[in-house]
């Protein structure tokens, strides 16, 4: 346990104020404490005093300190403090978030990641490996690749019908965190109108519409989206040797890159996230685990999920092993993301879902409001070190403006 003396200011007098004012909190917080000391084996007393004084001094709030598993006693206490804060989840819904997202992504580039009809053609027209697309389903102006109408469900059926594609994804166009998005691997016997979802689910043209006209969880989960317009792109194949791990869901690798002082693309995480259920999305809101990934060799460690604290190094409910897995294609992997970063250095840091194809890596999406948790749950140690945090200090001080 850190020596909290030398960690905390001398006086916390402030703090108890604090502590007195905010009751239900207080006891909150001493309730988790208490449950996570019990099953760590720990002094739920020292739990309580370092998670108040690190959000009181440090802001590292009570989501992030038990998601980062903070609690460890072989954590020093200035390896506590290099963790960002995630507030997503937490009552502050991401304020902390948003902050270091416009910092390092001014938001006047956002739409380049956010519609991901402009992400593929501007990152498809610089030779980076994209799927395809076939086109976009909106009820004003949707169209087909080749300038055919795409805006009712006749427009739909007429395409379910003749296009000749098997495998298929309708997602939002503005979509986040998987929400609404399904994956077709192909159509009803007999029929070519009505397409196969992987969870076995079907769906005609009707019931697409109907399915992009329910966007409550879209606005939920990325509020001022156009929930109308849905893309559909090919499906990507996963290489045969993960899906003998995951099964059909395509699981992507996230690399957090950066575009350091000096203007170079760098890796700084990646994170493998593992989806066992037919779902065709791999976010870890979707009970996907999301496993560290040693950024020399590709290899796989232990994983987190985001409804538990414990790690685990196999896939919940089949109980298949992943750590030490490589994943196929690392290097050209790892090429392709500081490839993307390159291209658009004025946004500082992203994280790129890369999917691993049978022939090589495909760039799935880049996400400038990334998540923050995502790549530090499972992580050896927290992101504000090194070139991260120079840059970052530096963009706040106001030293190097992008």
């Amino acid at each position: 346990m850190v020596n909290l003396r030398r960690s905390a200011p001398r006086d916390l007098r402030g703090l108890a104020r604090r502590v007195a004012r905010e009751p239900r909190r207080t006891v909150e917080a001493w309730r988790r404490a208490r449950e996570v000391a019990s099953d760590n084996g720990l002094n739920a007393s020292k739990v309580f005093v370092e998670q108040t004084l690190l959000e009181r001094f440090h802001s590292i709030n009570r989501y992030s300190y038990y998601m980062y598993r903070l609690f460890e006693p072989g954590l020093s206490w200035e390896e506590k403090k290099r963790y960002l804060v995630d507030d997503y989840y937490a009552e502050d819904r991401g304020e902390w978030n948003v902050r270091l997202w416009s910092l390092l992504a001014p938001d006047k580039y956002r739409g380049l990641y956010d519609n991901k009809l402009a992400f593929n053609r501007f990152f498809g027209s610089l030779g980076l490996p994209l799927a395809e697309v076939h086109g976009v389903y909106d009820p004003v102006f949707g169209f087909t690749i080749d300038g055919q109408n795409l805006r009712s469900a006749s427009d739909l059926a007429r395409w379910l019908r003749t296009s000749g594609v098997e495998g298929f994804v309708f997602k939002p166009l503005e979509g986040a965190e998987g929400h609404k998005v399904l994956v077709f691997a192909g159509r009803t016997d007999g029929d070519p109108g009505k397409a196969v979802a992987l969870d076995g689910e079907v769906y005609d043209a009707g019931r697409l519409v109907a399915h992009a006209k329910e966007d409550a969880a879209l606005k939920a989960g990325n509020p001022g989206a156009d929930t109308r317009s849905y893309l559909i792109e090919g499906r990507i194949q996963q290489h045969p040797r993960l899906t003998e791990i995951v099964g059909p869901t395509l699981c992507c690798v996230r690399v957090q890159t950066i575009v350091t002082l000096e203007g170079e693309p760098k890796i700084i995480a990646a994170v493998f996230k593992l989806q066992a259920n037919p779902v065709g999305v791999d976010h870890l809101i979707h009970n996907a685990v999301g496993a560290w990934v040693d950024p020399d060799t590709g290899a796989l460690g232990r994983g987190r999920t985001r409804g538990d604290l414990d790690y685990v190094s196999e896939l919940p409910g089949t109980g298949t092993p992943f750590v030490g897995l490589r994943l196929p294609f690392w290097p050209e992997v790892k090429d392709l993301a500081l490839r993307a970063a390159a291209a658009f250095p004025w946004v500082r840091c992203v994280g790129w879902d890369i999917a691993i194809s049978e022939g090589g890596p495909v760039l799935v999406e880049g996400n400038e409001r990334w998540a923050i948790s995502l790549v530090q749950m499972p992580a050896p140690h927290g992101l504000m070190t090194g070139e991260f945090k120079e840059l970052y200090e530096a963009l706040r001080g106001g030293e190097d403006s992008p």
